[in-house]
């Protein structure tokens, strides 16, 4: 019984021992290497939301005035080749005007913020939309996204290219050990994130108020989640270029 014992554990301890020996040897025929690539693309489209204020004795007043001034800006923009289907309101609030009554009147008793976005699908439009803005003394202009119309194509780009910097990098190191490369044995996408990562991918605010004369001058900057802007190449107050970045893990035999 001992010796059946013992030729069972020897048996054992043997496959564990020969299963060791091939794992390492499969280890020892494979590379993993990380292929990363940033392409960028000029921006070709840019989306700003903005703000208007109504003020009046009464709620229906206050309405009134944001409607109207939100009407005539919309002709402006259209006038300037922005389409109206590129123009949206995204938020309304309309109630009593706290902290900011008139002593001797009623006539700002209550107050309307209407805010709405504007996607301009030509750069060339932009600066003219802005100054549009700035004319109609608009309540603030909360951000500038600059982005691509073909986003989807410009990461995918982007991640074949990651992938063929991964195969180059595997060769390259082959090469110089004087052995080849074989088939992919596994791939994993990375994620890359980027610092104070949010839901949007820039954004810049302009005070239209009295005490900022200029509506280019920016109140604060924040650079998120890819696509991310190139600010070394610009015109004027426009960043051009737009990255997209990929990074890819692959482990392939080597031969």
């Amino acid at each position: 019984m001992k010796h059946l014992f013992g030729f069972f554990l020897f048996s054992l301890l043997l496959l564990v021992t020969n299963g060791m020996t091939q794992d390492v040897s499969v280890q020892q025929n494979q590379i993993t290497v990380n292929g990363s690539v940033e392409l960028k693309e000029p921006a070709d489209q840019a989306t700003l939301t903005f703000s208007v204020k109504g003020v009046g004795s009464s709620l229906r007043g206050a309405v009134e005035q944001a409607t109207d001034k939100m009407a005539s800006l919309v002709q402006d923009l259209k006038a300037a080749q922005i389409d109206q289907k590129n123009i949206s309101t995204s938020e309304f609030f309309s109630g009593e005007n706290y902290g900011n009554k008139s002593l001797f009147s009623s006539g700002n008793d209550y107050r309307t913020i209407i805010t709405a976005q504007v996607k301009v699908d030509s750069l060339n439009n932009l600066k003219t939309a802005l100054y549009i803005l700035a004319e109609k003394k608009v309540e603030r202009v909360y951000s500038i996204i600059f982005s691509v119309k073909d986003e989807a194509g410009l990461r995918r780009r982007a991640r074949i290219a990651a992938a063929q910097k991964a195969r180059e990098k595997a060769e390259d190191i082959a090469t110089a050990l004087g052995v080849g490369v074989g088939k992919v044995l596994s791939v994993e996408e990375i994620q890359i994130k980027q610092p104070n990562e949010e839901k949007s991918n820039i954004w810049v605010a302009f005070d239209m108020s009295p005490k900022y004369p200029n509506p280019f001058n920016p109140v604060s900057t924040s650079n998120v989640d890819i696509p991310v802007l190139d600010e070394s190449i610009g015109d004027d107050y426009f960043a051009q270029t737009v990255s997209s970045q990929s990074q890819v893990k692959v482990t392939f035999e080597l031969k």
